[in-house]
Parts: C-alpha cells; sequence; structure tokens
C-alpha cells in the first residue's frame, strides 16, 4: 500500500518564472522574478530557499563554442543562491535546424535547482562562457533564454 507521506518526500524544483536575461555587466546574467516579488522560490531535495533578483551575476568559465554551432547552457542555482552554468553538447548549428542532430540539455551538478537556461547559436562569432559578452554574440548570432520548473526532458529539434 502507498504510503502518503511518501508522495511529499524530496524534490527539487523552481517555483516561479526566474526572468532569465543578460546582465547590465559585460558577459553577466540576472534573474528578475516576473510575478513582481523580487523573489524567486526554489527547492533542492524538498528543502525550500528563496533567491533575490541578482543583476550583473558573473558567469561560470566554461570551454569556448566555436562558430557555426549551437549549444544549451543550463543554469542553476545552489542552497546558497550562488548560480553556475553548465555547457551541454554542441552541435552544427545545420545539423540542428535540420533535424539531423537535437540539443539536450545538459545534467545540473547534484544539489543544485535548475532555474532555466539559455541558447547560443554563433554565426560569425565564437561564445566563451564567462568571457564573451552575451550582446555581441546577439549581434552577430542569436541568444534565447528560458524559464522553466524543471529541466525539460524533450530535445530542441530546430
Amino acid at each position: 500500500m502507498l504510503n502518503m507521506s511518501e508522495l511529499a518526500r524530496g524534490g527539487t524544483k523552481c517555483h516561479g518564472k526566474a526572468g532569465l536575461a543578460e546582465g547590465a555587466g559585460a558577459h553577466t546574467l540576472k534573474t528578475v522574478a516576473a510575478d513582481g516579488t523580487a523573489f524567486l522560490n526554489y527547492s533542492i531535495n524538498g528543502i525550500a530557499y528563496v533567491k533575490a533578483d541578482t543583476d550583473n551575476i558573473a558567469m561560470t568559465a566554461l570551454v569556448v563554442q566555436p562558430d557555426l554551432y549551437s549549444c544549451l547552457y543550463l543554469v542553476t542555482l545552489n542552497a546558497g543562491g550562488d548560480l553556475a552554468i553548465v555547457k551541454g553538447v554542441q552541435r552544427l548549428t545545420a545539423d540542428v535546424t535540420s533535424g539531423k542532430n537535437p540539443l539536450q540539455w545538459p545534467v545540473p551538478a547534484e544539489d543544485t535547482c535548475p532555474i532555466g537556461g539559455f541558447r547560443i547559436d554563433t554565426d560569425g562569432i565564437t561564445f566563451t562562457s564567462g568571457t564573451t559578452d552575451l550582446a555581441a554574440v546577439a549581434a552577430a548570432g542569436t541568444v534565447t533564454y528560458y524559464d522553466f520548473a524543471r529541466v525539460p526532458d524533450t530535445p530542441i529539434v530546430s
């Protein structure tokens, strides 16, 4: 028989829209809670946390993404409210848009909560998280931001 208390245990989830976007400073991110409260609620392993809206969050330094490639970057928070980025597998943009090689969200680190992510499509520019300004990428290629409760399990195929 199912013990009803088991249904309420654990769980990692972002409980609001993070409002993930480019920060005001060079190569930074910001969060702006869409509900106007200026706070983002999230839980890790069943424990609730709150993160205040923040601008100019330094991005995790990661390996370069070459020109003409697409990649998904997962944005996570830990219990202390520290933001980290996990880079996915980069694919040729032409292969993604043709449906040959879809983009998959990367796996978050243990004890973190995914709050969103972004997709970078380079075209005439390379991208290095923590070094390249997102405005420069958007001017040459494409930057798309995503907010979510949990990491989507369906790939991006175009």
